[in-house]
């Protein structure tokens, strides 16, 4: 109880703070109010800003009981990443990543370093030249077992308090043990309406597929994201911001899986949270 209470008084704190700056403070941060799609909007020149992310997915493992027999048990897959990012120029920004994840299977090492990211984000023009507000994305990751290489064309349009976002995203994965090459195809889209300077609320679809349909194992617990099917999902979101903090949530369910019972060993499950906490500097 007493450690209870030595970690629940700053967490309640925390929360009481934040709610009070929500209707004090000016927002001036650079929120996700979509959590899988990057925005068009870039951080000025010489602005820094840190952002943590945070997926958690429910899914159901094997157990092996005392007697030898097999069961499944829900567990949970998470992936904690954290992320540096600072205005280049007024149009393009460069970020940085580091990547922690946890498998869910007994036989899963504990959370563990997977590597680092790097990317690059440009608007193509000012907010309002064009008819659609055009940006270009590229990262490359180093990971334990793998080298990566993302892209993305990202669309938006504003209309008042309503903006819709598009992500056209691809990625190639090259796996050391294997030889093995990856074509993974992961677009977004979703629609977001500014009830305040402080809360954002809108709804989000993306998915995550190959256009490659080789057999593999990664389909394994504890093995990469790179499903050998297209998995869709859709959710709500919100956000909440205030001066250079904010918080972007949303729970996604899993279109492709409805009306299906969980299946043992899918690490894709039926539903995925993702929360990510930005502040700026």
């Amino acid at each position: 109880m007493k450690q209870s209470l030595q970690y629940g008084a700053p967490a309640a704190t925390l929360l009481v703070a934040l709610a009070a700056c929500l209707f004090s403070s000016t927002a001036r941060a650079n929120p996700r109010p979509l959590p899988f799609s990057y925005p068009y909007e870039t951080l000025p020149s010489g602005k820094f800003e840190a952002e943590q992310y945070l997926d958690l997915v429910p899914v159901r493992v094997t157990r092996e009981n005392p007697d030898g027999t097999q069961e499944g048990v829900f567990s949970l897959r998470s992936v904690l990443q954290t992320e540096l990012e600072i205005g280049l120029s007024d149009r393009l920004e460069f970020g940085w990543y580091f990547v922690f994840a946890q498998g869910a299977s007994a036989e899963t090492p504990f959370l563990r370093f997977q590597g680092v990211k790097q990317r690059l984000r440009l608007r193509l023009a000012e907010e309002g030249d064009w008819p659609v507000n055009v940006g270009l994305y590229l990262e490359v990751a180093e990971f334990h077992n793998e080298f990566e290489v993302e892209e993305k064309l990202l669309l938006s349009r504003r209309f008042g308090p309503l903006n819709l976002v598009v992500n056209l995203w691809i990625e190639q994965e090259y796996y050391f043990q294997t030889s093995e090459t990856k074509f993974i195809f992961n677009p977004t889209a979703g629609v977001t309406y500014e009830l305040s300077p402080h809360v954002i609320i809108g709804a989000e679809y993306w998915a995550r597929g190959r256009f490659d349909s080789t057999s593999d194992e990664s389909d394994e617990p504890g093995a990469s994201d790179a499903p050998t099917g297209t998995r869709h999902y859709l959710g709500p979101t919100v956000v909440l911001q205030t001066g250079e903090a904010w918080l972007s949530l949303a729970p996604y369910l899993r279109l492709d899986a409805l009306g299906d019972d969980w299946v043992v060993d899918d690490p894709y499950g039926k539903v995925w949270f993702r929360a990510l906490m930005g502040y700026g500097f």
